[in-house]
């Protein structure tokens, strides 16, 4: 063949492009031609599919609507455990409230006061050390005792129906701060008010101890009815309380 008369590169490519369209074309057809028939069985599984879908879909809300999942988490650790031997002599029960006033001064001048209170009810236990010094006398038929001073435990209080509020405030002022170190003082505070409240519970505590006392020796000595028993208690002063006779 002369070479002046062979197929240039562009019209052989144009040739396989129109191949390649017509090869497509026919594929194309006859996947047309077969489309009915498969969706004919595609829109039924896809129906299915959807409705099952859905319904796993309302379960799922509606287990979730319905459960409620609540976890509890307590995280503690042990740094000293020890026995102790105290006889609980006097329990003092009462709603203490304590205020805190807060002032301060910008740039010279003074700024509205904040006052917050803090409501709570607080149980103090008061006990004695069994293990402590324990002194007896017997004179007559009186048997004085004196017992190591009165101490008390750390007291209880109910969080659950305690109650801070503000009082004073001014937009001036921020009150959390305020109400965040009146709550932190709360522990120190009633710790104090337990020292304080002691003469309310010193007799109810005497009466107990002569009790526990009279109990006792009448137990362990079989010391005669008429025995009295009096109580005093270290660090109080030196007159004696009337004691109930045996």
């Amino acid at each position: 063949m002369d070479p002046s008369r062979r197929p240039s590169p562009a019209l052989f490519a144009f040739g396989a492009l129109v191949l390649a369209i017509l090869v497509a074309a026919s594929i194309l057809v006859g996947r047309v031609a077969r489309l009915p028939g498969e969706m004919a069985g595609a829109i039924p599984r896809t129906i299915r599919e959807t409705a099952t879908a859905v319904s796993e879909g309302l379960a799922k809300l509606a287990a979730a609507i319905r459960t409620r999942t609540i976890t509890t988490t307590f995280a503690s650790t042990a740094t000293e455990i020890r026995g102790t031997k105290r006889l609980q002599v006097a329990e003092l029960s009462q709603v203490e409230v304590v205020e805190r006033r807060d002032a301060a001064e910008l740039l010279g001048f003074s700024l509205p006061d904040v006052v917050v209170s803090a409501r709570a009810p607080v149980t103090f236990t008061y006990t004695l050390d069994l293990d402590g010094e324990w002194d007896f006398d017997l004179t007559e038929r009186t048997v004085t005792v004196l017992a190591p001073e009165i101490r008390w435990n750390a007291p209880a209080v109910d969080v659950s129906a305690m109650t801070i509020v503000t009082t004073e405030s001014s937009i001036l002022r921020d009150e959390a701060p305020v109400v965040a170190e009146l709550r932190a003082s709360l522990t120190g505070l009633f710790a104090q008010r337990a020292r304080r409240n002691l003469p309310l519970v010193r007799e109810t505590a005497r009466r107990q101890a002569e009790e526990f006392v009279r109990a006792w020796l009448l137990r362990a000595y079989g010391v005669p009815q008429d025995v009295r028993v009096v109580v005093r208690f270290r660090g109080e002063p030196e007159t004696i309380a009337p004691a109930v006779p045996l």
